[in-house]
């Protein structure tokens, strides 16, 4: 059997990387050949990052370079790809490829290690899919051949597939001009001169980033588990999906916006939130598809053709004038709108607007909502914008625009670790309302409430940005407050010049080139982050809610659980969890867990909850 390394497949390596390993492991004969996987570089050597599940080294036949991938089908046209159901679906897999196949060379030239002749080639393996999963649109493009891509059939014959890659590989590059190939040029020895090479730079250490690619693969299998709900859409031209924080509405909605565009249908997948709109983007990739994916306000600026709104807009324009103007535009030009389905993500932001419910309608084709495609998902308990006695029932005004709508309560957990959401439950006195979890009870998270003396809220910021740091990169975290820029801690602090080291270095965390994100938690409501830490719980912050009649109690809930591992909450001493005016938020279904919800003594003896010593 080849020579591997590492000899035994690693903890951390992903599904993919696994399925590879356990392919490479049980090949017979080539004894010559050197396999590297799943490694991981501690030090950047010529640009290369290790990003590169298996290197085969194949004596007589050349280098191979392979990167795995998992995807729900794929796609590819003019240059753009589409992995469905892939933690970056867009990115070009051969592109990273491409990248290391250059630093390798440089990496061995610099070592005499390469004549010039030996050929490197490149594979993406489809550890999951099926060639006929494959749709290449475009099958004369040359920026990549199909024998470039493996399929989960060629697991059975790795050996052979690997020579079957470098054969083609040498085959068109030996008659290319000023293109010099000779695998014979690597002997055995020579492959393991090159693999002593690689192996001395590379290291099996787990950085943050790696940390972070696994939890986005794990995540998206957790996700994928919940699209069985999207069988509604066979059969019910309307679907609403109703639950509560972190059990993939979103998600749902996505992949139901990119089915019906696929379809033929002329789509639109929308929301209220600005952020939220490019979280959607994200999930539902980039496509030749008609669909069109914004907020509903860049939507209704468009209908109305306008380029911005006006300095200084307020809710009267937002919620008032723009879609009035945009109503105005429609009933002129209806071919600005003249969708056949439309998606909406947190509906309940928009559910109870009159105006807005108008829009909706007269986006649609024909101007008939029932006439529609139409996909909802919202939860009543996050209307965190509106006033305790403003609030909507989105299942009601969801079927003002479409009575025959039907209701889909997804109640799986699939985003929250399972013991942050219950010591987010405790913390807060507010019952759970799912019916369980699809990530593992043990899967490691943690609630830290650190009790925070007034006055020392920008040291305890610093503190709890470097204990995440040890375990998450800068883009992983998320500073959320309730405040907006101008009054919040963190708004507050970059605005003026920082005054000690500590400060000059809280200062580099929140605005450097790799900057942690902050924002209020109005602007986070539909995102989630892998550690949150909420800024501003203080009896001031309780006062401002109860002033614009918001729920302070559920303002805190959102927050907290944009955090699927780990959130951080910097409290002030004595401030309470829920206002004497907010109103219990306390689901009771069928089928449906009561966790938590003990009372303020549960909620201050919450064993789930770490509370630190105040600063």
């Amino acid at each position: 059997m080849p020579r591997m390394h590492p000899p035994r497949v690693s903890d951390k390596a992903n599904h993919s990387e696994r399925i590879l390993f356990t392919a490479f492991e049980g090949m017979l004969g080539r004894d010559d050949w050197v396999i590297l996987t799943g490694l991981q570089v501690a030090q950047h050597v010529a640009g290369l990052s290790g990003e590169v599940d298996a290197i085969v080294i194949a004596p007589g036949h050349g280098i191979l370079l392979i990167e795995a991938k998992t995807a729900e089908h794929v796609e590819y046209r003019d240059g753009e790809w589409f992995l469905a159901k892939n933690p970056s679906p867009t990115k070009n897999p051969l592109a990273q490829l491409d990248g290391a196949r250059r630093s390798i060379r440089h990496f061995l030239r610099q070592r005499d290690l390469l004549t010039g002749d030996e050929p490197i080639a490149r594979l993406v393996w489809f550890t999951n899919l099926g060639r006929w999963q494959f749709d290449n649109a475009t099958p004369h493009d040359l920026t990549f051949f199909e024998w470039e891509l493996a399929w989960a059939d060629d697991l059975a014959h790795p050996a052979a597939l690997v020579e079957k890659t470098l054969a083609a590989h040498n085959a068109w590059f030996g008659e290319a001009e000023n293109v010099a190939v000779d695998p014979r040029s690597l002997t055995p020895e020579h492959a393991n001169d090159i693999a002593d090479a690689l192996l001395a730079s590379f290291t099996a250490v787990a950085s943050p980033a790696d940390r972070r690619r696994q939890r986005l693969i794990d995540e998206r299998a957790l996700l994928e588990e919940q699209e069985h709900a999207l069988e509604l859409l066979e059969t019910n031209k309307h679907v609403f999906f109703d639950g509560p924080a972190g059990c993939g509405k979103s998600w749902l909605v996505a992949v139901a916006a990119r089915r019906h565009a696929r379809a033929g249908r002329r789509t639109l997948l929308t929301c209220w939130n600005l952020l939220m709109a490019d979280e959607l983007r994200s999930m539902a990739g980039g496509s030749p598809l008609d669909l069109e994916i914004a907020d509903l306000n860049a939507v209704m600026l468009r209908v109305a053709g306008l380029d911005a709104n006006p300095p200084n807009a307020d809710d009267a324009w937002f919620r008032g004038e723009l879609p009035q103007r945009a109503l105005a535009a429609l009933g002129q030009h209806p071919e600005r709108g003249n969708f056949d389905a439309i998606c909406v993500d947190e509906f309940q932001d928009i559910a109870g607007v009159p105006v807005l419910m108008r829009v909706l309608a007269a986006l649609t084709s024909t101007a008939d909502p029932a006439a529609a495609r139409l996909v909802f998902a919202g939860d009543g308990g996050q209307q965190i914008m509106r006033a305790r006695d403003d609030r909507a029932d989105p299942l009601l005004e969801a079927r003002r625009l479409a009575s025959a709508l039907v209701h889909a309560r997804v109640r799986r957990n699939c985003r929250v670790a399972p013991r942050l959401l219950q010591a987010i439950s405790s913390t807060l006195a507010r019952p759970l309302d799912h019916s369980g979890d699809r990530m593992p009870a043990s899967t490691p998270s943690a609630l830290t409430v650190d009790e925070v003396a007034e006055g020392r809220e920008l040291p305890a910021l610093l503190s709890a940005l470097k204990r995440l740091l040890e375990q998450y990169g800068p883009e992983d975290i998320v500073v959320l407050s309730p405040f907006g820029p101008q009054s919040s801690l963190v708004g507050r602090f970059v605005a003026r010049e920082p005054v000690n080291k500590e400060e000059r270095a809280l200062a580099a965390l929140l605005t450097g080139d790799s900057a942690i994100a902050w924002r209020s938690i109005f602007k986070s409501k539909g995102l989630d982050a892998a550690a949150v830490v909420i800024t501003d719980v203080t009896p001031e912050a309780m006062a401002w809610a109860d002033e614009h009649n918001l729920s302070w109690n559920d303002l805190l809930y959102v927050g907290m659980t944009r955090a699927r591992y780990a959130c951080t909450v910097l409290r002030r001493p004595g401030t309470p969890w829920r206002s004497p005016h907010d109103r219990m938020h306390v689901p009771h279904r069928e089928g449906v867990r009561v966790l938590g919800g003990g009372g303020p003594a549960a909620a201050v003896a919450a064993s789930a909850a770490r509370t630190r010593p105040r600063l």
